[in-house]
This record gives structure tokens, C-alpha cells and sequence, in this order.
């Protein structure tokens, strides 16, 4: 190559990735921002992987010459078209991630965490019915308003932990997977065949042990607990610590036998090893995005598992999902009828299903050296198909799924009669052919000079019948769980959530979890109050547009300062019934008031906070609060009895588990533990998830906001008497 070939082909192989990048520049501080860089991350390390990384293994083979007619050399218009649209490509199969194979992921693992749960409670003495009762999670805000937060969170140390187990596992199980080709003979047809057979089941095996290590996720995230005690956190440290006693080592014994046994072929190995770590890396990068939904879910599960002898199921308007469902499904034929007679004869010249032309343009990493315009066309038909294919379809059949949930009362129940649909649609999506998309190195004199690239190949992955059963439930449940996430998604996009606590008897406190409706409920709803709806008022109320309005709407709306369940405000009268009905109309649709649906809800028992103490490690106290001024205790004297207890605890018992509660009569302790500090929660009451989670997190924050001041601590005290810290705590501590 001389210089300037090789200037010409570092520039314009990087000028659709340097495209890519500039709107970071403008958009980097914002959430969108946030979510941008993690899909060009993503992309970025799939070009690398994918695209990039092939051309060590074709080092001393002569390039693939991208034949030109004579009259386009120098054409840069058709150049730069043939550049974009191999990147294109790239982009469309990248796509198949966030569409088809995360999906799987993150509606598969909340019924893995839902099982673990179940077996959980199973284990526990009492009667089930009173464990559920005392099972609790933590659910704030909406999927969509977590889905922000977290974005703009930059911790990244669970990320990393993730993908060191991912790590660890793969040795082991990418050697398993080479006993089973070589059980099953199809090593011997050739190496390629092998090679791609192990390529194509690598991505099913990554979806399985990315299934099973996020369900255990959920567990932790979801803050799952029983009695108030934390069982998802302590399952999540167990099972990790089990996988890395247990993986690490077997894993340095599988890359010893790796290299003893598969010298010949340790080069495809790494290459697989290397993709193996670029889905692992695309994975935690969306983690934060769908994880969110993942866990409401699991949440949903759980309170199905709650009521699902106490509610009836409303059955009513069902038949909006078949319509819908029909609805979606004969546009989708239309459409993709229409694309693939008229469009795709256009744009390729030539009829023909897109699979045929797939085979017969790709061929095998030996095939001739195709035209230019043939690679081209090739990309082209990929963009296409993946267009038609899983984008089209997807976006169909969530649209119409969204659209027909507004019109049912049962979210679940719409979801199963509009599974058929979703089901006949993937069926028809779905291919018996599976094929493992590469990058051949090739050149063109297409600019004048020559421009070496990674022309798209194709190769046909068979899998022995035994890892095809292992790969069926994903292949054909993939295209059905893609909708059913993303329509979750899209159905809660725009809807924000509130919690309130209600008081029942003088012991108990039952939290529900409210959504937003977006339709003003039916005068048939309203009458029969079979659910709790909520009414708030709305907080950007005007003086001026109170000024117009009758005393009735005015006195209802400061009667509204704090929420409350329709059926409090709801008149007894028949006619006054009727009346208010038509009054609560009038205020939802001029935006004067919300009204909320419930969507999850658990009993715990009360707890009266006393007083919070933040504790150095070493029993230096740093902070404390009074909840109740007659109930704070003396600083000093608390941080050198959780000095003195917790020493003799770990001398005693010999354990390294720290020290979580201390019961003392009616006066329980909580405990929660950050890197330097922890902190000390004293109630009168039963712990419960509703205190703990707060102490957890005020623990965190704090440590975050001081972590500096806090890593060589001299005991001054000066640093955190800040107003600050007690804002924090009633925030975070504050009753809903």
C-alpha cells in the first residue's frame, strides 16, 4: 500500500464513525446525551469486534478486488455511497442487540428472580399467605423517570463486576461448547463449519448466562425483601462469590486445555473470546435503560403472586386486542408485501425472497471476487432486510399493542390475548437458516486509488441438533418478548408514578404504587369504585386561573393540598354522584387535578423513627438527627456502643458478616454500611423495607458528597454541620 492508499482508507473507513461522534460534543450533559454515548459506544465496539477485528485472521491473503467499471473510477458519489452503506450495515445489525437479543434478556430474568423469590419463601417458616404478606420491594418512579436517573448516574462499579463474571464464565463454557461439536462430529466436516457453528451458538450462550446473572441482578436492584431484611442483596453476594471461587479457576484450566488441545484453531478462539466480551460490554451499556422495566416486571409478578386469589380479573373490552391485533397483523403483510414486490424489485433489480438473495450474494469466505456494485448491493439488501424484517414488525406490532392497552382495564390480560398475534407474526419472521455475518478484506479503485475495506460475507452456521434444541427457546421466543418490552416501555413512557401510604388498623401501612391515567375514567368506573383511584391536585396552579372558577371547584381543590382516594371525595347522594362525577371531568380535562391508578401495592408495619447516627468505621461518630427531639441519644455514647457491640460480635462469632440489626425491647437498631462510615437508624417498631431502604440511601449519599473529607478523616466535625445534610434526611426520610 502506499501513502496515500493508506490515508484514503483511515479516512474514509473512520468518516461515518467521526460523523457519529460530533452530536456528542452539543448533547453530552444531557440525558439524551447520556444515551447517545452509550449506543455510539456500542456501535463503536461492534465495528471494532465485528468489522475490524476479522482482519487479523486474513493477514497474507490477497484482498477480494472490488471490480469497477472503468467509467466510475473516481465516481466519489458512489464511493461515499458504498462507504455509508457498509456502515449502514453494521448499524442494522448492531441494531438485532437493543431489538431482539436484549429483550429476551429482560423479560426472561424477572420470572428467573420471581422463581428465586418463590423458592425463597418457601423456605421460610409460617404460612405462605402471611410471608407474602410481609414481602416488600422498592418502586418509586416510573421505568421511564428511573431509566433518566440512572443515565446520569456515573458510578460504574456494578457495570464492571458484571462483566468480570461474564468474564470468568466464558473460558468454561466456551470449552464445553467445543466437546459438544467434537461429540457431535461436526468438527470433522470442516473447520469453517465448526468454527461458524461455535460463532452462532456463542451469541445464544451469552443471552443465557446474561439471563441468569441479571435475574440475580433484579433480586438485589429491586431491593426485594422480607420481614424488611434484604434477601436479594445477600442471594446476589452468595451466588457471585460461588461463580468466582468456582469459575475462576476452572476457567484458567479451560484456557490450559484450550491451547494444548485447539493450537490450529486458537486464533478463531481469541476472536471469539473477543465477541464474547463485546456483547457483554453492549449488554451493561443498555443496562441501565432496560433494567428499570425489568424490575417492574418482577414487582408485577409479585403482586400477582399477592392477590391473585383476592382480585377479578376484568374481562371487559378485550375484544380491542383482537381488532388491534388483527389490525397489526394484516398491515404488517400489507406492507411488507408491498416492500418486497415493488421496493425491493426497484432498488435490486430482481424479484425474490431477501433470504435467496442473501445466500446467493454473500456465499461462502471462499466465493469468487464480487463486482463493487455487488458488494454494494449486498449492504444494501442487509439495511433492507433488517428494515423490513425486525424494525418494521416491531414498531407495527408495539404501535397497535400500545393503542389497544388504552381501551382494556387489565394490562396482563391484554398482553395474553394479544400474544397470538404476536406469536403467528414471529413465526412467519422466523428463519431456519441461521447465518454469521463477517467482514472479507477487500480493495477498490472506486476513488481513483486504491481504497482497502471490509467487504460484508456471510457464512451458514448448522447446528447439531442438540445445541438447536438448546437454541430454541430463544430463536423462537426472541421476536415475541422484543414486543412485549418495548410496548411496556412505550405504554409507560409518558406516565409518571406517585406512592402513598395508607393506614390500616393501628399496626399495619399499606403503600401503592400509583400511575397517571392518560384518559378520563368512564362514568361506569367511577360508580362501581372497584379500584382506589388517587386525586391530586395539580401543582402548577395559577392564581389568576382560580379567580374565574365557582367556590365548589376552589374549596375542592384546597381540600386536594394533600392526595387523596377517590372514594374519600366521592359524594354518597346518587345525584350528588353524578353531579361530582362531571365536576372531577371539568377539572381533569382543564389540567386543574391528576388522577392516578394503582399499579403495585404491599402492607409493612409502622415504624416511629428516633434518631439517625452516621459512624466512622473506626466508632467516631460524624452526624446524627433527631427525628424526635426527647428520643436523640448522646453521640459519643452511641458511636462507642456500636464500637464495642460490633467487635465483640466478630470476636465471638467469628463471622465476616457485619452486624444488620440490634433488638432491644421495643427499640430495634438498623444498620447500614457504606466504604468508610455507617449508619445507625434507631425506631420503635419492625424494621421494614420502608426504613431501611432510606437509611441505605441517605448511607450512600452521604459518603458520596464527603467521600474526600472522608478517606483520611482527622475528626473534625466542621465539615459536615451543613443545613445540607438535614434537608437530605427529611427528604429522604419523609412518610409518603
Amino acid at each position: 500500500m502506499t501513502t496515500i492508499e493508506i490515508f484514503y482508507t483511515i479516512l474514509l473507513n473512520a468518516l461515518p464513525i467521526i460523523i457519529l461522534i460530533i452530536p456528542l460534543f452539543f448533547i453530552w450533559k444531557k440525558t439524551i446525551g447520556k444515551l447517545y454515548f452509550r449506543i455510539v459506544g456500542g456501535i463503536l465496539i461492534f465495528f471494532l469486534i465485528y468489522w475490524v477485528l476479522p482482519i487479523i485472521f486474513q493477514v497474507g491473503e490477497t484482498p477480494d478486488e472490488l471490480i469497477v467499471p472503468s467509467a466510475e473510477v473516481g465516481n466519489v458519489t458512489y464511493g461515499v455511497g458504498y462507504i455509508f452503506a457498509h456502515f449502514g450495515s453494521l448499524i442494522s445489525i448492531f441494531l438485532s442487540y437493543p431489538l431482539i437479543t436484549l429483550p429476551f434478556i429482560f423479560f426472561v430474568a424477572p420470572f428467573i428472580s420471581f422463581l428465586i423469590s418463590w423458592n425463597k419463601l418457601r423456605k421460610e417458616e409460617g404460612p405462605t399467605k402471611t410471608k407474602l404478606e410481609e414481602l416488600s420491594y422498592e418502586i418509586k418512579v416510573s421505568p421511564i423517570e428511573k431509566t433518566k436517573k440512572e443515565l446520569l448516574r456515573n458510578n460504574w462499579a456494578r457495570e464492571k463486576e458484571i462483566l468480570k463474571l461474564m468474564i470468568v464464565l466464558l473460558p468454561i463454557s466456551l470449552y464445553l461448547l467445543q466437546v459438544i461439536l467434537e461429540i457431535s462430529g461436526l468438527h470433522d466436516e470442516s473447520v469453517t463449519t465448526g468454527e461458524t457453528a461455535l460463532g452462532w451458538f456463542l451469541e445464544i450462550l451469552f443471552v443465557y448466562l446474561a439471563t441468569f446473572i441479571f435475574s440475580i441482578e433484579i433480586l438485589s436492584s429491586s431491593q426485594i425483601a422480607l420481614k424488611g431484611r434484604y434477601f436479594g442483596e445477600k442471594i446476589r453476594e452468595q451466588t457471585y462469590k460461588s461463580l468466582y471461587t468456582i469459575g475462576a479457576p476452572m476457567s484458567i484450566f479451560s484456557i490450559i486445555l484450550f491451547i494444548i488441545q485447539y493450537q490450529a484453531s486458537i486464533a478463531i478462539i481469541i476472536y471469539f473470546f473477543a465477541y464474547f466480551l463485546m456483547a457483554s460490554v453492549i449488554f451493561i451499556l443498555f443496562l441501565d435503560i432496560f433494567e428499570p422495566i425489568s424490575i417492574f416486571i418482577f414487582a408485577k409478578l409479585i403482586n400477582w403472586w399477592k392477590n391473585r386469589k383476592k382480585q377479578k380479573v376484568d374481562r371487559s373490552n378485550c375484544y380491542y386486542m383482537l381488532i388491534f391485533g388483527a389490525l397489526a397483523l394484516v398491515t404488517y403483510l400489507i406492507i411488507n408485501l408491498a416492500l418486497t414486490n415493488f421496493g425491493y424489485a426497484s432498488l435490486f433489480g430482481e424479484p425474490g425472497s431477501i433470504e435467496e438473495s442473501l445466500i446467493y450474494e454473500a456465499g461462502e469466505y471462499t466465493t469468487t471476487d464480487p463486482s463493487f456494485y455487488r458488494s454494494l448491493k449486498y449492504d444494501l439488501i442487509i439495511i433492507y432486510a433488517i428494515l423490513t424484517t425486525e424494525i418494521v414488525s416491531t414498531v407495527i406490532l408495539t404501535l397497535f399493542l400500545v393503542y389497544g392497552l388504552k381501551f382494556i382495564k387489565s394490562i396482563g390480560l391484554g398482553f395474553i390475548v394479544y400474544l397470538p398475534f404476536i406469536i403467528v407474526l414471529s413465526l412467519l419472521l422466523g428463519s431456519s437458516v441461521n447465518y454469521w455475518l463477517t467482514g472479507k478484506i477487500s480493495y477498490t479503485q472506486i476513488f481513483g486509488t486504491g481504497f482497502y475495506t471490509l467487504r460484508t460475507a456471510s457464512l451458514t452456521a448448522k447446528l447439531p441438533a442438540f445445541l438447536n434444541g438448546l437454541a430454541a427457546p430463544y430463536l423462537y421466543t426472541r421476536y415475541i418478548f422484543n414486543v412485549i418490552i418495548w410496548g411496556l416501555l412505550v405504554f409507560y413512557f409518558k406516565k409518571s408514578f406517585k406512592t402513598k401510604n395508607i393506614p390500616i388498623g393501628e399496626e399495619l401501612i399499606k403503600k401503592i404504587i400509583f400511575s397517571n391515567i392518560t384518559d378520563f375514567l368512564s362514568f361506569d368506573t367511577y360508580d362501581k369504585g372497584d379500584v382506589s383511584y388517587l386525586i391530586s391536585k395539580e401543582k402548577q396552579i395559577g392564581i389568576k386561573e382560580l379567580e374565574q372558577e365557582r367556590e365548589e371547584i376552589k374549596d375542592l381543590l384546597n381540600s386536594l393540598e394533600n392526595d387523596k382516594l377517590l372514594e374519600e371525595l366521592k359524594p354518597k347522594d346518587e345525584n350528588e354522584k353524578r353531579r361530582f362525577y362531571f365536576t372531577l371531568r371539568y377539572l381533569y380535562q382543564n389540567n386543574l387535578i391528576n388522577i392516578w391508578k394503582p399499579e403495585l401495592s404491599y402492607l409493612f408495619e409502622k415504624a416511629e423513627k428516633q434518631g439517625l447516627y452516621i459512624i466512622y468505621d473506626d466508632g467516631r461518630g460524624v452526624f446524627n438527627y433527631a427525628f424526635r427531639h426527647d428520643e436523640i441519644q448522646d453521640p459519643g455514647l452511641v458511636s462507642g456502643m456500636f464500637s464495642a457491640i460490633t467487635s465483640f460480635v466478630k470476636e465471638m462469632t467469628k463471622s465476616t458478616e457485619v452486624l444488620k440489626k440490634i433488638d432491644h425491647g421495643d427499640i430495634t437498631i438498623l444498620l447500614e454500611y457504606g466504604d468508610k462510615i455507617f449508619g445507625a437508624l434507631f425506631i420503635k417498631g419492625t424494621q421494614s423495607s420502608e426504613v431501611r431502604a432510606p437509611l441505605k440511601d441517605f448511607v450512600q449519599k452521604f459518603e458520596e458528597k464527603y467521600g474526600d473529607v472522608l478517606k483520611d478523616w482527622t475528626g473534625a466535625l466542621a465539615h459536615f454541620k451543613d443545613d445540607e445534610n438535614n434537608k437530605l434526611v427529611e427528604d429522604i426520610f419523609k412518610e409518603d
